[in-house]
């Protein structure tokens, strides 16, 4: 090893040190305002917050419990952080990386959590639990996603209704990607709303497509609640939605 190669390696383990010696309490000073944490313990390096909260919409979502793990050769070679957190039966695992050209990637993502908050942020009346298995995750320098593989299944899924929950069933989701970008697969596993669909993603522009039916697509209650996005067919209801991220 050269002298020039020799001063560098030992100027960076000299600065991992340090680094590897600073508080985790600093990450509390450098973070967004629509994070707030807590009960900091351990390092920069290896640590973890008693309570985090985000902030999503103005609207307060608990991350609970946070702990963290940083992985400078990541930088090189795969992973820079490693995430968990904890909120009752809430629980987000995943690892992420930086990518080319401002990109970033999550992967192994796992995630259970309930829907009820997502009424707080859009006029979805949902329940039901979240469980994701997510491989891998790309987004780019805009925060599009541009490759994504895995599942997402939505368990004991209902619609809250005034006149009482209509019990939907239990969903999944397959995702791929391939050069016309990311697709995904809906399939009914179980439930009174049989959902037949698929979604696609290119380029920043989605397709929607799902024909409802079953017993719950008879439901009045829910028949007024998708009235605006949906349209008769022969056994049920279709919905076809495009836009743009």
């Amino acid at each position: 090893m050269s002298l020039k190669r020799s001063i560098g390696f030992a100027v960076f383990v000299a600065v991992a040190l340090l680094v590897s010696r600073v508080p985790a309490s600093v990450i509390g000073s450098i973070l967004p305002q629509t994070l707030t944490a807590s009960g900091f313990t351990g390092t920069v390096w290896r640590g973890e917050a008693a309570h985090v909260q985000a902030e999503v919409q103005g609207q307060p979502f608990a991350l609970g419990r946070v702990a963290w793990t940083v992985h400078p050769l990541g930088l090189l070679t795969g992973d820079v952080v490693t995430i968990k957190s904890r909120w009752g039966s809430q629980r987000i695992d995943l690892a992420a990386g930086i990518g080319l050209g401002g990109s970033f990637y999550l992967n192994d993502v796992a995630v259970s959590v309930g829907l009820d908050w997502v009424r707080k942020l859009l006029p979805l009346y949902i329940g039901g639990q979240l469980r994701t298995d997510i491989a891998e995750l790309v987004i780019d320098a805009d925060g599009k996603p541009t490759a994504a593989q895995g599942q997402v299944v939505w368990e004991d899924a209902t619609w809250r209704a005034v006149g009482g929950d209509v019990s939907l069933g239990t969903y999944a989701v397959a995702i791929s990607s391939s050069d016309d970008g990311i697709e995904a697969d809906v399939v009914t596993i179980k439930g009174a709303l049989v959902i037949d669909g698929s979604v696609s993603l290119t380029e920043g522009r989605y397709r929607l497509m799902a024909d409802l039916s079953g017993p719950a697509a008879r439901n009045e209650a829910f028949q007024q609640a998708i009235a605006l996005m949906a349209v008769p067919n022969g056994s049920g209801y279709r919905i076809e939605l495009s836009g743009t991220l």
